[in-house]
């Protein structure tokens, strides 16, 4: 009943590991029938330029997003390192109470720094600019 002929075709090691990657993603047993599914949809579907403007959107939306979270975590680890200094340095359980209660209290990072070190929230915003 298999009227189907087969086609030889030749990958890169990189590129067939890119590809069953791909496949096993997709939930394909068996790579030929993955290449031949994607092979036969990719003539049947044509993107619009509405489809690739609202991918590239949406694209430069998560890119920003990305960035965002990275500044935060550089931000973050930058005044976990500020935090573990004073303590290293000796500081007093009062000292370090108020720097957990002010962290507890704080919505950004440099907040907790602001009020009672302004010289520790500037080096924080110094070390967290974009370069």
């Amino acid at each position: 009943m298999n009227d189907g002929k087969s086609i030889s075709v030749w990958y890169t090691e990189d590129e067939r590991r890119s590809l069953e990657q791909a496949a096993a993603l997709a939930g394909y047993r068996h790579l030929s029938k993955y290449i031949r599914d994607k092979s036969l949809n990719a003539g049947r579907h044509r993107t619009t330029a509405d489809d690739s403007v609202e991918a590239w959107a949406e694209r430069q939306e998560l890119t920003g997003r990305l960035a965002e979270i990275e500044r935060d975590q550089k931000a973050a680890h930058a005044l976990l390192a500020m935090l573990l200094f004073l303590v290293r340095r000796k500081a007093t359980t009062g000292e370090i109470n108020e720097l957990v209660l002010a962290c507890e209290h704080a919505g950004a990072p440099a907040e907790v720094l602001a009020g009672s070190l302004p010289e520790f929230a500037a080096l924080l915003d110094r070390f967290t600019e974009d370069s």
